[in-house]
């Protein structure tokens, strides 16, 4: 599957988790999970973080980590360019 910033927002919404839920409980600032749901790679810190950041996303969704956070990088270092 390709991990995408908007597919991981359904997949919060569809749990019905909120943005400010979710950074409480992984402790990663709201503005960056907006910023990763929206790919807006200007808004993000260096990808080692954003991909720090999708893989504690990905695991409170319930989802796999490495796997999420690999595919969402592999677009995020495309779009960055």
């Amino acid at each position: 599957h390709n991990w995408t910033g908007p597919f991981l927002k359904k997949i919060r919404e569809y749990k019905g988790m909120s943005i400010e839920k979710l950074s409480e409980i992984i402790k990663v600032n709201p503005y960056y999970i907006k910023a990763i749901e929206l790919e807006d790679a200007a808004n993000l810190p260096a990808a080692v973080f954003v991909r720090g950041y999708v893989s504690q996303i990905a695991k409170e969704l319930g989802l796999v980590p490495k796997l999420v956070a690999d595919s969402y990088m592999n677009n995020f270092k495309k779009n960055k360019n």
